[in-house]
């Protein structure tokens, strides 16, 4: 997404466009198939550039536990400022890009690229009380029974089991 900056006159600024995930580059396993709606609220001031960015599209896996493949709505927000002019302006902000006064526009590709990337989480789930498979037979505990019947005792505990009897 490139919004241009040459003419852009002080205040605050609205732009929405639907991203395809196909622009976005992803590299390997897309986790981001569906397009992606970007709302960018741009505030001007002088001759810096705040941007917020808003972001909502639709995620796909396959779930850690039972293999399934599920989709999920995803929503998130960053922002960032950008500094047109010398790169020695000082301030206590975490995310500051200094562009040179030449700039006509900014491109908010990578970042939202970036910012999609870090947000799929390690752990994918299809719900939190997937069961997933069963390791002896292979069955989806979500949707049927286990068919091994009953397992038979760790042998490491076998000792144990005798003091017992």
């Amino acid at each position: 997404m490139k919004i241009p900056i040459l003419h852009l006159e002080d205040g605050i600024h609205t732009l929405e466009e639907q991203v395809s995930s196909e622009s976005l580059h992803f590299s390997g396993e897309s986790f981001y198939p569906f397009p992606v709606d970007v709302t960018a609220t741009l505030n001007k001031f002088g001759a810096n550039l705040r941007c917020r960015v808003q972001l909502s599209t639709r995620q796909h896996f396959r779930c850690d536990r039972c293999l399934s493949e599920f989709d999920q709505p995803f929503q998130g927000t960053f922002e960032v400022l950008f500094h047109i002019g010398k790169d020695t302006w000082e301030t206590d902000e975490d995310d500051v890009v200094h562009l040179s006064r030449e700039t006509i526009e900014v491109d908010l590709s990578d970042r939202i690229r970036e910012y999609l990337l870090v947000s799929v989480p390690m752990k994918r789930l299809c719900s939190e009380a997937c069961r997933g498979i069963c390791p002896g037979c292979g069955c989806d505990l979500n949707h049927e029974e286990c068919q091994c019947g009953e397992k038979p005792p760790d042998p490491r505990w076998e000792k144990l089991l005798q003091l017992k009897k």
